[in-house]
């Protein structure tokens, strides 16, 4: 029992370390008798066996580490692809309401507002998982509506989010201006300049 579990701890040696090995051996076992006198490896020409054990164990294990880290990149890229695509169908299927929370960070130029995490709208942002609560909660503030919090959009759709998306124009009319102030969501306080 002891075996296997020293076993699976060697295993968990990092895969340069098993490189090392590999090519070491792989020296010994494949070079010609000058450069193994020349590197003065002759002596250990009566281990030869443990070697050649050695260098194949070594390269089957770089060869399964290096099919291991090529699944989980091929895994990743295909669970990125389809979060990504995910996420760009949810921006198209926004509501006005929920467009005008999102502009509420083109308007302000921030990348974190203090919401009412209670508002429907707002909640319903954060079940999306396209809006994300701050890490360091600092400021629990009580609004005359409710809760405020700190929220960001999410990585993924902060990279993807456009101007159009959310029907945000960077310089409006007069008329398009009362448009937008008239589309903001009824927590904000603020008038937009």
């Amino acid at each position: 029992m002891d075996f296997f579990k020293s076993f699976f701890d060697f295993s968990k040696l990092p895969t340069k370390f098993f490189i090392v090995i590999s090519v070491t051996s792989g020296i010994f076992l494949f070079s010609n008798d000058e450069i193994i006198k020349k590197l003065r490896l002759d002596k250990f020409e009566h281990f030869a066996e443990y070697i050649g054990l050695v260098f194949l164990f070594s390269t089957i294990l770089v060869i399964v580490n290096f099919l291991i880290w090529c699944f989980k990149k091929v895994d990743y890229k295909i669970k990125y692809n389809k979060l990504k695509k995910e996420y760009q169908e949810n921006i198209k299927r926004l509501d006005h309401k929920e467009k005008a929370v999102l502009r509420e960070f083109f308007l302000r130029g921030q990348n974190s507002i203090s919401m009412p995490i209670d508002d429907e709208i707002v909640a319903r942002l954060l079940h999306k998982n396209i809006l994300i609560l701050n890490s360091s909660l600092n400021g629990n503030m009580i609004s005359t509506i409710g809760m405020d919090f700190p929220v960001s959009m999410s990585n993924y759709i902060d990279k993807i989010i456009t101007n159009e998306d959310v029907n945000y124009i960077p310089n409006p009319t007069e008329e398009e201006k009362r448009k937008i102030i008239d589309s903001r969501p009824n927590w904000t306080n603020e008038r937009w300049r």
